[in-house]
């Protein structure tokens, strides 16, 4: 599992760069590529540079990758099945051989910038701010009919889908400002996100056309290991309908919940998580709790996952 936006910190993967070559060597072939040093970004900052988007979206790619490909120097065990949370759907396409490191990085960059575009663009017209938040402890149906209710002259809906009874909602200022006052009087709890630009919302339509040109010159291979899609549910083949989806997900909500059951469903009971913080593995064990979820973020995490998996190879 891979995540997206809001995992990112000053200082992720620290203490694995020192001492892993491999780390070393994916960060500074990724700052040759976007022409600024990416580890000195998310090693000093500032935080306010690496939460802008395009900024934001690489060095996530990128230390998941890293993670990734240190676990697999250190034991080679290929997962069966892969799946990435919004921006970690590149990921899990980067790890599949679906778009090689070069390519990768050039279209989560471009994918940055053109949704900074969009907040941009929403600022001039006043209306900045308050782009995503977590509504958490009321049932997505009852959310659904807020966002509707108040959406009034503007935009507001579900973006994410990340637990039974938690989900984000993207849209204009006004719109969420009035969805989460309705949502705390029920007795929901809203958490702020680190994400400045309206994911995975109706908002987005108008990058759609730029990004669609972007992708033409992308090639796109079949997975070498199926990456389940977060909009359909089902591990696509075909580089024609996963560069369809690239494009549908900018605008569409990402359903974690149903990504989890379909996994659950296929007897896979043993998850590891690749990425900076352990995002993804909370909320996992929220949707289904007897799945065994490791987050590997560090050397302890690591660690604890290398030797779990040794054994398992041993039994």
């Amino acid at each position: 599992m891979f995540p997206g936006q809001g995992c990112q910190f000053i200082g992720m993967l620290s203490d694995l760069f020192n001492n892993n070559l491999i780390i070393k060597k994916i960060f500074q072939e990724a700052s040759n590529i976007l022409k600024y040093d990416l580890w000195n970004l998310i090693q000093k900052g500032p935080l306010k540079t690496l939460n802008i988007t395009y900024y934001t979206q690489p060095a996530i790619l990128i230390s998941s990758f890293a993670i990734y490909k240190l676990w697999l120097q250190k034991n080679n065990i290929i997962p069966n099945i892969m799946a990435g949370h919004s921006l970690g759907e590149y990921t899990a396409m980067l790890c599949s051989n679906v778009i090689n490191f070069y390519d990768a990085i050039q279209l989560v960059n471009y994918r940055g910038k053109l949704m900074q575009e969009i907040s941009y663009s929403l600022k001039e017209n006043n209306m900045d701010g308050y782009f995503m938040q977590v509504i958490l402890g009321l049932n997505k149906n009852l959310v659904q009919k807020i966002c509707k209710q108040e959406a009034k002259n503007n935009i507001v809906n579900i973006s994410n889908y990340n637990t039974y009874n938690q989900v984000t909602i993207s849209g204009n200022k006004k719109a969420i400002l009035r969805v989460v006052k309705i949502c705390k009087l029920l007795g929901a709890h809203n958490i702020p996100l680190y994400i400045n630009t309206p994911a995975h919302c109706l908002l987005m339509k108008p990058i759609v056309n730029k990004f669609k040109k972007f992708l033409k010159n992308i090639k796109f291979n079949h997975p070498k290991i199926p990456i389940i899609n977060t909009l359909d549910i089902k591990c696509e083949t075909s580089p024609k309908k996963i560069k369809y989806n690239l494009i549908r997900q900018l605008y569409n909500p990402v359903n974690w919940v149903k990504c989890i059951e379909y996994i659950s469903n296929k007897n896979i009971n043993n998850l590891l998580e690749f990425g900076p913080k352990n995002i993804l593995a909370k909320i996992t064990k929220q949707i289904i709790n007897n799945l065994d979820v490791i987050s590997i973020n560090n050397s302890k995490t690591l660690s604890i996952a290398l030797k779990k998996y040794n054994n398992m190879r041993k039994i």
